[in-house]
């Protein structure tokens, strides 16, 4: 049974080296006001819980909350997916319009979740979270192999590809769950097809 969370994005058949000056450029940019992706990361994670328990108890219900808000949330984290993946190399330009140009970022089902069940996910997900610690540090020295390839051949290795792709799935599975959008704690893999694993609960 698959994720109720699916990414996915489009392999490039060919990377420019313009872009990845511009990629670099961003990130110096980004750097000087002191904004990261891993602190905007940080900010959804802790944000979109505390959101999420306080628009379903003025709202009174789940139901309510995913009706009036989950396209709003999902319009904010396809523009960040899309903005993440071209920084991650994964995609080679910015969406000019939407961010479904160059991105994939869908969420199903209906969620059944309480004020308090949804706050608690500040806790509940940083196991989820430690994991995309690890697995991004390594993506890290994963996105150096990629940079060079690029500026050597145009190219990225497809197994780079796909592990930085991974990076991207799991970064908005977390942040979809964090959200309250799905009730299915986020799994441990990158790849798209895999079985539902259980939730933490909390008491």
């Amino acid at each position: 049974m698959a994720y109720p969370v699916h990414f996915d994005a489009v392999e490039p058949a060919q990377h420019s080296r313009l872009q990845l000056g511009l990629r670099m450029l961003a990130v110096i940019a980004l750097s000087v006001i002191g904004v990261s992706t891993g602190g905007l990361f940080y900010v959804l994670y802790l944000g979109l819980p505390v959101f999420a328990a306080v628009r379903i108890s003025s709202l009174g219900s789940c139901n309510a909350y995913v009706t009036q808000d989950r396209p709003r949330i999902l319009f904010a984290l396809r523009w960040a997916a899309a903005v993440t993946a071209w920084l991650a190399l994964v995609v080679d330009r910015l969406p000019s319009g939407s961010p479904d140009e160059t991105i994939r970022l869908n969420v199903e089902g209906q969620p059944d979740q309480t004020p308090s069940s949804a706050a608690w996910r500040v806790l509940l997900g940083l196991p989820s979270a430690l994991v995309l610690g690890l697995l991004s540090l390594f993506g890290a020295l994963v996105w150096l192999w990629a940079a060079l390839a690029i500026l050597l051949s145009q190219s990225v290795p497809r197994s780079a590809w796909a592990y930085l792709a991974g990076l991207q799935r799991y970064t908005y599975r977390l942040l979809a769950y964090q959200a309250a959008l799905v009730d299915e704690y986020p799994p441990f893999a990158l790849s798209e097809l895999h079985e539902l694993t259980s939730a933490p609960s909390a008491q």
